[in-house]
């Protein structure tokens, strides 16, 4: 009986360890296809961005933009 026990105990290690160590693999391998995912889509906003610099620099954020008649300027949606 305690011979059993020693094996069951033996083999229930291996399978925890081999588990154990998949499932770091698995983390790992998420956390680099992550950062890949990350890195692309940094990459494509980044292009985006820069389409946009021209105008973004002809943006004041001064003082906000008033009408002709020095009435704040209304924005309003219709439907």
């Amino acid at each position: 009986m305690a011979t059993l026990r020693e094996q069951w105990l033996s083999v229930s290690t291996e399978l925890l360890v081999r588990a154990t160590r998949g499932i770091c693999a698995g983390s790992v391998l998420n956390a680099e296809l992550g950062r890949a995912v990350t890195r692309a889509r940094i990459e494509e906003w980044a292009g985006v961005l820069s389409l946009y610099e021209p105008q973004l620099s002809l943006v004041s954020l001064g003082e906000p933009q008033t009408a002709p008649d020095n009435e704040p300027v209304a924005v309003g949606a219709t439907a």
